[in-house]
């Protein structure tokens, strides 16, 4: 069926994705173009979304917490968005909008809550009709008859207690309409309550409207944003380190981004313009961040005039690490986080890990330490920030680089190699110079809300 009939089928408007879709067709795509016109009349001018969450359930005494985060976080990410109301019935929230809402627009913006373990996009049935059940069953059979599945059930949820039929009663109508229409399909289906390979699901939420929906799209999954407290990314321009935080992000942290930067200004020379890019696409997955703009070249040239040839990467990650802990505590940030990926390059051994961690007491977070190069460049495609990484740039590191880098270096060796340095005023140095732009998500739109010099972290 064309687009267009799927969309007219819910009386909205075909619009564009914006910019923070990432170009891609998003996974509820298919779903909302396999919405048919019914054979008889099942009005579908209304959109409404059921979303589900999973570990949230695990929180006890604290979910009433988590849920409000995940309330909140939905009516951010739909900001602009003719939203009439969020229902919370039991175990899922309904999200009912209003007339010339666009579909897929809806669907990409939810895709990207965290929280979210699946959600659907609900057949609406008027509710009131001469014949309530008849009208679900044939909704229901208009959602299922181009599945393909051999076993399938009914589960209905009455949250209105004012229908006058019972759940088992939805159940078992509508469940006897479908296996009618089967039938006389000539379709081999049959109903199996304890494992069906499709599950038809009925809504019954306060309203004038009754749901159905049988095709679940996988959420973002994870923590609702906001909800575990504040941490510092130490971004690069690279495929790493935007990847771990995205997966900090999941867990409910809220990242503030620090980089470092070398070369020129010029898209190609340095790396600014893709740190700006990534930190565009992490930010609607939490709403805000602030970047931290650092000018390491000095630093590493300091290094380098005075430090042993073979610490010098290492040295320049101790002070990395130094500055962004500086600038996490001016934060109340509580933990860093790095892209370092397990004997991925020679700085990134177990002994040099260790080596260059020790030089900061905040916790350091190295979420893709058990990661491959291929599962890491995986991740970077699905949240796209693959093609951003992927840009020409100058990275400041392999500035000055040593012949022979050190593999196994310990606390001290790197401590006596920093002995002639004076790390306070190196690290007073970067951050009076530092630069820090602040970015917003609100309205389906990324934008940089703020942009200056700091004197001070």
């Amino acid at each position: 069926m064309p687009v267009d009939n799927a969309f007219t089928a819910f009386g909205l408007r075909k619009t564009l994705l914006p910019a923070h879709n990432f170009g891609q067709p998003t996974r509820a795509t298919g779903i909302l173009n396999q919405f048919k016109l019914p054979g008889e009349p099942v009005e579908m001018s209304k959109l409404v979304i059921v979303v589900h969450y999973h570990e949230l359930w695990l929180k006890g005494g604290n979910r009433r917490f988590f849920l409000s985060k995940l309330h909140m976080a939905l009516k951010r990410a739909l900001e602009g968005l003719p939203v009439e109301r969020i229902l919370r019935p039991g175990d899922r929230l309904l999200v009912e909008f209003g007339e010339g809402v666009a579909a897929q627009e809806a669907v990409a913006r939810i895709e990207r809550v965290f929280g979210v373990a699946f959600y659907a996009v609900a057949r609406v049935v008027p509710r009131g009709s001469d014949d309530d059940l008849a009208a679900l069953g044939r909704a229901a059979w208009e959602e299922i008859r181009g599945e393909k599945f051999k076993t399938f059930a009914v589960r209905a949820k009455r949250s209105d207690k004012s229908f006058p039929s019972r759940t088992i009663d939805i159940d078992v109508s509508v469940g006897q309409y479908l296996v009618d229409q089967l039938r006389a399909s000539g379709r081999d289906a049959r109903v199996n309550l304890n494992d069906p390979e499709l599950t038809c699901r009925i809504e019954i939420p306060p309203g004038p409207s009754l749901l159905v929906f049988a095709r679940k799209i996988p959420g973002a999954g994870g923590l609702p944003p906001n909800t575990a407290g504040r941490m510092t990314c130490l971004l690069s321009g690279g495929f790493d380190s935007a990847v771990a935080a995205h997966k900090m992000m999941k867990r409910g942290a809220h990242l503030n981004f620090v980089h470092f930067w070398g070369g020129g200004a010029r898209p190609g020379e340095s790396s600014v313009h893709v740190a700006r890019e990534l930190v565009k696409r992490l930010v609607p997955w939490q709403f805000s961040a602030k970047l931290y703009l650092v000018a390491f070249e000095p630093v590493q040239r300091e290094i380098v005039s005075r430090a042993p040839e073979k610490f010098r990467i290492l040295l320049y990650r101790r002070m990395m690490l130094r500055i962004a802990e500086r600038v996490a505590r001016s934060n109340r940030a509580l933990g860093l986080i790095t892209g370092d990926s397990l004997a991925q390059v020679a700085s990134q051994t177990l002994h040099n890990m260790a080596a260059v961690g020790a030089a900061v007491r905040m916790p350091l977070y190295r979420p893709l330490a058990g990661d491959d190069k291929i599962e890491i460049m995986d991740a970077a495609r699905k949240i796209g920030t693959h093609e951003i990484s992927a840009e020409p740039f100058h990275d400041c590191c392999p500035i000055f680089l040593p012949r022979n880098p050190a593999l196994h270096a310990t606390v001290e060796e790197l401590d006596h190699a920093e002995n002639t340095l004076d790390i306070e005023a190196l690290i007073r140095q970067a951050i009076d110079a530092m630069a820090i732009e602040r970015y917003r998500y609100a309205g389906g739109q990324v934008e940089k809300v703020e942009s200056f010099k700091s004197a001070t972290a």
